[in-house]
């Protein structure tokens, strides 16, 4: 069974075994009135307060040598039962100085009120006992620590499966010892015997799936403790997982539970055509944004290595297709990463940092002799994914424009230590005036401007890269000069242009629509 609540309602959280503290030799504690198999505490406290109540939170194994204890009999009651009511799990009566013997009235109330007592040797100080409770409760939390990295690493994998929903399930039911049903408007997988379910269950069910509903609720169906929890952010795709288990969840049972709802929640914000894919979703999440998704940011170690050590770095990497056959499926094994998004031109994945430049651009020229054309971002931790893909989209303009793959510079570029990240895009938005707006018209102007500047002004090529007409690529240049009011003949003109579009912010380039802007 798992210990009844606590005054501030903490169960479970950072509690041991009052059994396990008993079975410590070197304390040599002797229970007196003994306590049942299911006692906890939460931390051991030293008192010779006449009533420590009111400054206990419950759980404690309250230590006294004595000093204070009531000899009338009413006034010994009222300090028992006061200990009782403040959920007290131990009393531990240290002998000597003060006593030497515990008395034989404390023992008989203790026993009369169901307190549980220890008699604490002369040998055993008290501050040995809070320390081994403070032991025994960081192995609990280390335990509980690995259970929960080695639960998440399981349920990451399994989200990247071939049945990614029915393989969650799976792996959540192993890790918490529980059955497990995901419903919809139909059931969607289960894992185990799932019992009858009542009509307050679905009640429930129906309350968690409303929009603006709570998004878990508890119940009890005997002898289980079943837990509902809202599976999605849009009450119209809202999916709701139950499991159960006679053992109510614990804080590590429930922290796994919440990687589990994540990534079925990933899952469910996939289009239809790709729900069975969540590396690729959790790119697309990855690097969408002036920041990562939280979640998925939180899973992107397990995602990229599986079991392996998790990366110091992470890199960017833009490729394009440039052979006229069909654009096959990203390979992982060729691009050495499982996290691709190729539903968007460039394809765009996210690697750990190899740590060599050699291993860097072997990667490259790889994957240039088998048909793709890529350039790579400087290393980045997690939080800065959009800064890398932003540089690996401009890396990848020059490299089409030159026809090979491209890397950073690995020495540190001089000028970007001029300007700071935030002073550099407002300065980029401000030179960029008109253009830096977020309608379609200064998206294709930009990426427009970005592809004549990439290929040296040449009109013929950077037409082909567009896809569109030279005239209309003369058409978007002259606008850009008339709306900006420069001359764009002007090789500093051009420079200044250049930073501004490296520097600009949440703009990463894609082909323009194939609508002329000029009609």
């Amino acid at each position: 069974m798992s210990p009844a609540p606590f005054r501030d309602g903490v169960s479970d959280a950072q509690t041991v075994p009052l059994r396990t503290i008993l079975a410590r030799r070197d304390l040599a504690l002797e229970p007196l009135v003994p306590a049942a198999p299911d006692a906890h505490v939460r931390w051991a406290t030293v008192s010779e307060l006449l009533d420590p109540a009111p400054y206990l939170k419950g759980g404690e194994l309250l230590l006294t040598a004595g000093t204070n204890l009531p000899t009338d009999p009413e006034a010994l009651d009222r300090y028992v039962t006061a200990l009782v009511s403040a959920q007290v799990t131990a009393l531990g009566f240290g002998v000597t100085p003060v006593h030497d013997a515990v008395p034989d009235t404390l023992v008989a109330r203790c026993r009369a009120h169901g307190l549980p007592l220890l008699l604490v040797p002369r040998e055993t100080p008290f501050v040995a006992v809070s320390q081994a409770v403070g032991e025994e409760l960081e192995r609990l939390r280390l335990a509980g620590q690995r259970r929960f990295t080695a639960a998440g690493r399981s349920l990451t994998k399994a989200a990247i499966g071939a049945t990614p929903v029915q393989e969650l399930l799976t792996t959540l039911s192993a890790a918490l010892g529980c059955w497990t049903q995901l419903l919809g408007t139909r059931p969607l997988g289960q894992v185990g015997r799932v019992p009858p379910l009542p009509d307050e269950a679905h009640e429930l069910i129906r309350k968690v799936r409303t929009p603006g509903g709570p998004l878990s609720a508890k119940l009890w169906i005997p002898p289980d403790e079943v837990v509902l929890h809202a599976i999605g952010d849009q009450a119209r795709d809202r999916t709701v997982l139950l499991l159960g288990r006679p053992k109510p969840l614990d804080s590590t049972d429930r922290a796994i539970l919440g990687i589990a709802v994540a990534l079925l929640g990933l899952l469910s914000r996939a289009q239809p055509a790709v729900v069975d894919d969540a590396s690729r979703l959790a790119t697309r999440l990855l690097l969408t944004g002036a920041t990562p998704d939280t979640t998925v940011l939180r899973l992107l170690p397990a995602l990229l290595t599986g079991d392996e050590p998790a990366p110091t770095a992470y890199r960017v990497l833009h490729a394009r297709w440039t052979r006229p056959s069909s654009q096959p499926t990203p390979s992982p094994t060729l691009f050495r990463t499982r996290l691709v998004d190729d539903t968007s031109t460039p394809v765009r994945a996210i690697l750990a940092d190899q740590g060599t430049h050699h291993a860097h651009l072997e990667l490259l020229d790889n994957l240039h002799a088998a048909g793709w054309l890529a350039a790579l971002s400087r290393p980045v931790p997690g939080s800065a994914l959009a800064d890398a893909d932003q540089e690996a989209a401009m890396l990848l303009i020059r490299a089409h424009a030159t026809g090979r793959p491209l890397l950073p510079e690995t020495q540190p570029d001089p000028l970007e230590t001029l300007l700071e990240t935030d002073e550099a895009r407002a300065a980029a938005r401000t030179l960029l005036g008109p253009l830096a707006g977020n309608d379609s018209t200064s998206r294709t102007l930009r990426t427009t401007l970005r592809a004549w500047l990439a290929h040296h002004g040449s009109w013929d090529r950077t037409a082909a890269d567009l896809g569109a007409h030279r005239n209309s690529v003369r058409y978007r240049i002259s606008r850009i000069e008339r709306d900006l009011g420069i001359d764009l003949s002007d090789p500093e003109q051009r420079m200044r242009m250049w930073f501004a579009l490296s520097r600009f912010p949440d703009d990463t380039p894609t082909h323009p629509t194939q609508r002329d802007i000029s009609r």
